[in-house]
């Protein structure tokens, strides 16, 4: 089993209780009742709550201990007297029961609260009139206080036990913070020094150059009531000792003056009149702290806030404004204050008790801005108004602009992906059927051979159609193969053969147009590894795109030229055309998928025909036409590509 440790402060401060509760006892046993312990200020009382409080109720046998200590030291009771052991149960218990109810209540010493002065007060004035009234019938069943003294003992002893309460009980437990009130002394010595003077002479005023104390009391009341409105209740408390031990002192060499009991009265009205001032000022003190300290938290709040904050009164002008609203409105002198608030924002109707809304600001130098605004009433001004707060909300619109700008275009990427998806089915749906066209013609080549002696244009049909079937498919599985997982076919491919064949697929779609294709190869144009199927759909898709376009122009200028030249590691090609063009809207996002500006078009092509020169490590763009007037798409490819960078 263990014991409990030695509480070295508790038997320390027990040994101190012990012999300052002897020492106060016989300083303040002054005109006692037949010699009891009924006096007229019993600062032992307030010794003991003090006690009690700081160290718990578990220390009340040293309180009893200490009341029986002192009925013998001081009365000399009999030491074999149940009276006396009775008494000093009572005492121990009374007072230890008031610390309880002061422990239980949190009460801070020293007291700042009105309301705690209050529960202070009322609660020793009742347990204090409790212990009196025992200790006065405690003697009076032991036939020691005869019963014509008691109406005379009960009001000395509980005016003294609660006076000793008041006076010293607050102070000894506060006594801790002795440095605090040091620092105070020295820093306003003079002015102490004159509350002190101030106390001393009317005391001495009161007696030694006046017969009647009782009626010239009241001047006692100035100087302590200038000490609680300085200094609070610690102070006035203090001030209240040092009067009491002032008539203390005075009652003892003093034989004509009024009775003490009678100053005693007085006193306590002292007493508590310092306590509730005090505390009423300390509450004041410290509301007033805590008020300074949240203004200056919501100064630095407002100076850094990211947004601006304004007060607005309720006639609609502005009261105040932090830095950040004044760079918002570009307003940094003091011409701001008192202005209306419609001058920087216009739109802005103050007719319910808050809300939000999105206006458009002004600045001082001129400029608009749309700003975010949050209001809300201010109940606590003088005169009402509203706290405004203003946010910049061009990043904002900016921002949502963007997330619009990335939604159309993932949109965008879902279509065209599902266009990818699309060919990639139509390609596996199309292909048997294509295959079987390709049969029928060349079955139907066989079967046209005996006629193509009279009708020569037969068998030439038969074999372009066979050529473009062919072409059709190699187009779809190229699509299918690219799309699915990026495939590209290496081959080296060589431009004029290229373009040359892409120009014969033309001939009759140029003639029904009215048009001319002009190819122009520079000797200088190598051969190029690259997928020619994908590169002939690019140049496939660019120059129909221009055979479409100068449908719209001019039937005796309708041209386009094909050039390709070889410049560093670039190979270029340039389709030019002499059609309208493209307008300006249309080109910011020409290669966007399903943007097209024909009525019947889906706008894949140039999406599709992007996506592949890219896959090849070039780029596609477009530029007007220097010398036809119309539209020029430029491609621009590697020609040392690496051949494990092609996919």
């Amino acid at each position: 089993m263990h014991s409990r440790p030695l509480d070295i402060q508790g038997i320390t401060g027990a040994i101190a209780y012990l012999g300052l509760y002897i020492v106060l006892d016989w300083f303040s046993y002054v005109q006692p009742v037949l010699k009891l312990g009924i006096t007229p200020w019993n600062p032992q009382a307030g010794l003991t709550l003090a006690f009690l409080v700081m160290y718990g109720p578990r220390w009340i046998p040293v309180a009893v201990l200490a009341a029986l200590c002192s009925e013998l030291l001081v009365r000399h009771s009999s030491v074999a007297s149940l009276l006396v052991l009775g008494v000093a149960l009572w005492i121990g218990l009374g007072y230890g029961i008031l610390s309880v109810f002061l422990r239980r209540w949190h009460l801070s010493f020293p007291i700042r609260t009105l309301g705690a002065a209050g529960r202070f007060a009322g609660a020793a004035l009742g347990v204090t009139l409790l212990v009196a009234g025992g200790y006065v019938v405690l003697f009076m069943v032991a036939g020691e206080l005869p019963p014509e003294h008691a109406v005379e003992s009960l009001p000395r002893l509980w005016i003294g036990d609660l006076t000793g309460i008041l006076t010293l009980t607050p102070l000894l437990i506060s006594a801790h913070e002795w440095r605090v009130g040091l620092q105070i002394v020295k820093r306003h010595r003079a002015e102490v020094l004159a509350q002190i003077a101030a106390l001393s002479a009317t005391l001495w005023i009161l007696y030694g150059a006046l017969d009647d104390q009782l009626r010239f009391f009241y001047p006692l009341f100035v100087p302590v009531i200038w000490i609680a409105l300085r200094w609070g209740a610690s102070g006035a408390m203090i001030a209240a000792l040092g009067i009491q031990i002032g008539l203390i002192i005075a009652a003892q060499y003093e034989s004509g003056g009024a009775p003490l009991i009678d100053l005693q009265f007085l006193m306590l009205t002292l007493s508590l009149t310092a306590l509730l001032l005090g505390a009423v000022v300390t509450e004041r003190a410290d509301a007033l702290r805590t008020a300074a300290v949240r203004e200056a938290e919501q100064r630095v709040l407002l100076a850094m806030a990211p947004d601006g904050v304004l007060a607005v009164d309720s006639s609609g002008h502005v009261r105040m404004a932090n830095s950040a609203a004044l760079r918002l409105f570009g307003d940094a002198g003091d011409s701001w204050q008192g202005a209306p608030i419609a001058d920087w924002l216009p739109g802005l109707i103050l007719a319910r008790p808050e809300g939000r809304a999105t206006l458009e600001g002004r600045r001082k130098a001129g400029g608009a801005f749309p700003a975010d605004i949050a209001w809300s009433w201010l109940d606590t001004a003088p005169s009402g108004g509203f706290l405004v707060t203003v946010r910049d909300a061009t990043d904002r619109r900016r921002a949502e602009a963007k997330l619009r700008d990335r939604d159309r275009a993932l949109s965008r990427a879902m279509r065209f992906a599902v266009a990818g998806e699309l060919a990639s089915a139509l390609t596996h749906e199309l292909n048997q059927p294509i295959t079987a066209l390709v049969s029928y013609v060349r079955a139907a080549q066989i079967l046209a051979e005996p006629f193509s002696v009279e009708e020569e244009r037969l068998s030439a049909t038969l074999g372009k159609a066979a050529q473009e079937a062919i072409r059709a498919s190699q187009v779809l599985r190229r699509l299918r193969d690219f799309y699915r997982g990026g495939t590209v076919k290496r081959e080296d491919v060589h431009i004029s053969a290229l373009c040359q064949a892409m120009a014969h697929s033309f001939q009759d779609r140029l003639r029904r147009a009215g048009a001319t294709l002009a190819i122009h190869i520079d000797s200088s144009v190598p051969s190029l590894t690259a997928d020619a199927t994908q590169l002939e759909i690019v140049l496939h898709n660019l120059v129909s795109n221009a055979i479409d376009a100068l449908a719209i122009g001019e039937p005796s200028n309708r041209r386009i030229e094909l050039h390709a030249r070889a410049e560093q590691n670039l190979l270029e090609f340039r389709i030019d055309d002499s059609g309208p063009g493209i307008a300006p809207d249309v080109a910011q996002k020409l290669f966007e998928p399903f943007v097209t500006s024909k009525a019947d078009g889906m706008g894949l092509g140039l999406a599709i025909s992007r996506s592949l020169v890219r896959a090849r490590g070039g780029e596609l763009f477009f530029q007007p036409s220097e010398h036809l007037h119309g539209a020029c798409f430029v491609i621009r490819l590697p020609i040392d590509y690496a051949m494990d960078e092609i996919t």
